[in-house]
């Protein structure tokens, strides 16, 4: 059972956005070096954070059986991930130990199939493109009822978006096929696209039953406060709402590697409160350390505990509003802007103190951990405030006190930075940027507001200059991408539809060479595409990348095959405890 926390294709078009400072997904420590031939080889790419750190360790090292008692910040209600209130990145975790998926990735986030579920496959071009999955004879649900083809079909038709009843997470990708059927037998599936399509691997993960995705009810309610059937090393034991939680046990059905664990326990529990519950041995990992300092300085301190880092799957940038006529609508003001915010002294400031790589991270698609990254930042990845403000100067944005106010038009150069009020990382970014844009004449005010509002109120309703925005990745990056910087359109309602643009600009260009790069089936070809298209994107420039965000896990010292992955996916039935513990 292979699976990454947080990396689900099916809810892309729904993820909103993180607010900087949140923590993010996490996972593992030392032993983990990045790949030989991983990205970075290269002095102007070079990011030092390895790609993964999760202790690996062969199944005969770790024991049989124990307990893992595993922290949620809440116990969902919704267990179907691909529901509308299910795309949770603690149900992905529940989940992962009892449902199947087709495909993992590995440290370089290059999918290959689950031999559990996809014994082999074939992926055949043309006009259209062709996915033959032979899946294995012995994968049964945990009812006996045999893994087979009616899964695939029901939930491509359940996620499409053709029928309105199913209220789901998002259809990217189910909305490229054209058809699930059979083949030779039931245990044959076979996918027709409507052309070709890249990222095809990211799809049916997890694989949920026919027998609830055929019905819009029970696509809804079967998996309310429930987890009824499982194709994967647990199941559900118990659900306690009240106690808040979750615990799974081996599926007896299960047909792949025993699991080691004999079961893991999820609690809901306070990610403030995690620190004392994994100091006090009453869990075994905590992962929502994500860039916080102080829970970073004491759990590094705490015995019999291990600190695993990696570059995580997310990353943290500044988002310009460019709609509009206002300052931020001219080029050549986003341009200064983005030289004029020195991205090293943030870096330095924000995730220095965590130990971990403070190289600004220089491509808008692919990840320094990911097969293909490169900097294609040109003459924007540097600061440069003289150039900075002779870049106002051409705008218009000019002073007759030595840069200090610019004006033009006898209007001046103000801009609002709004950030979480309830979020420090986000007010020491703003109050360094404050600072750095003041020294090239551009006034900015810092505004605070709910953190719950933040997304629904301002960035989603465009009502921000500037905004601290953390976006989320995952193995099939180019996917993920898209929807970030799609070319925004009006829709038959007369309102703009950004998807997850938040900058609200886009390009014909850009639009192009993703749908280029999402059409061929030629990773290399595909990443080709994914450069120019993260090139074009500095040129719009409407996103300053500032890091990818570490991941940082602390867990047991004898947790085995957990802790900080990266892109890659994790194998539940390994997870367990070094012998002797």
């Amino acid at each position: 059972m292979i699976h990454s926390p947080r990396s689900r294709i099916a809810a892309l078009a729904a993820v909103a956005a993180l607010a900087l400072g949140l923590s993010a997904c996490g996972a593992s420590k030392s032993g983990g070096a990045a790949a030989p031939g991983a990205p970075g080889s290269s002095s102007k790419n070079i990011n030092t954070q390895v790609g993964n750190d999760i202790n690996p360790q062969p199944r005969e090292k770790v024991a049989d059986g124990g307990t893992l008692k595993w922290p949620e910040t809440q116990i969902p209600e919704q267990m179907n991930y691909n529901e509308v209130d299910g795309a949770d990145g603690s149900v992905s975790d529940i989940m992962a130990g009892v449902l199947e998926q087709p495909f993992y990735a590995d440290v370089q986030g290059i999918p290959h199939n689950n031999k559990n579920l996809v014994a082999s496959y074939q992926v055949s071009s043309g006009p259209q493109q062709v996915v033959t999955l032979e899946l294995n004879p012995q994968a049964v649900w945990s009812d006996g009822t045999a893994v087979a083809e009616p899964d695939f079909e029901a939930q491509w038709k359940a996620l499409n978006g053709t029928d309105p009843a199913f209220q789901i997470a998002g259809t990217a990708g189910y909305d490229q096929i054209t058809d699930v059927k059979a083949g030779k037998d039931a245990k044959e599936v076979v996918i027709t696209f409507k052309s070709a399509y890249s990222e095809w691997q990211g799809l049916f993960s997890p694989l949920y039953p026919a027998a609830t995705d055929s019905d819009p009810k029970k696509f809804e309610n079967d998996f309310k406060n429930a987890i009824p059937t499982s194709d994967g090393p647990f199941r559900l034991d118990s659900i306690d709402q009240t106690a808040k939680t979750l615990t799974l046990v081996r599926n007896e059905k299960w047909w792949g590697d025993k699991a080691k664990l004999d079961k893991i326990i999820f609690r809901a529990i306070d990610v403030d409160a995690q620190t004392d519950s994994l100091a006090n041995k009453e869990v075994d990992l905590q992962y929502g350390i994500g860039s916080h300092v102080s829970y970073y300085a004491r759990v590094k301190t705490l015995p019999d505990v291990t600190v695993h880092k990696a570059a995580g799957p997310v990353w943290a940038n500044l988002t310009f509003n460019a709609a509009g006529t206002g300052p931020l609508s001219d080029v050549l003001v986003r341009n200064a802007l983005t030289i004029g915010i020195n991205r090293k002294q943030i870096d330095t400031a924000l995730v220095g103190p965590l130990g971990v790589s403070t190289e600004p991270l220089n491509n808008h698609v692919l990840l320094t951990n990911q097969k293909g990254y490169q900097d294609n930042s040109g003459d924007l990845g540097k600061a440069d405030p003289a150039r900075a403000k002779s870049l106002l100067d051409q705008a218009g944005w000019t002073s007759d006190d030595g840069g200090k106010t610019r004006k033009k038009a006898g209007k001046t150069l103000d801009l609002r930075i709004t950030i979480s009020s309830s979020n420090d990382t986000s007010k020491q970014l703003a109050e360094i940027v404050q600072s750095q844009l003041g020294d090239i004449g551009v006034k900015i005010d810092i505004v605070p507001v709910p953190g719950g509002d933040l997304y629904s109120k301002y960035v989603d309703t465009g009502d921000f200059d500037i905004a601290p925005v953390t976006l989320g990745g995952n193995a099939y990056p180019i996917t993920t991408a898209e929807p970030v910087f799609v070319n925004p359109v009006v829709g038959t309602d007369g309102k703009l539809n950004i998807q997850q643009n938040y900058g609200r600009l886009g390009s014909k260009e850009i639009d192009d060479l993703f749908t280029q790069a999402l059409s061929t089936l030629d990773r290399d070809q595909a990443i080709k595409f994914a450069n120019e298209a993260d090139a074009a994107i500095w040129k719009l420039d409407t996103i300053v990348p500032l890091y990818q965000r570490p991941q940082i896990v602390a867990t047991n010292s004898k947790l085995a095959n957990y802790g900080a992955p990266g892109v890659q996916d994790f194998v539940y039935e390994n997870l367990g405890f070094v012998s002797g513990s």
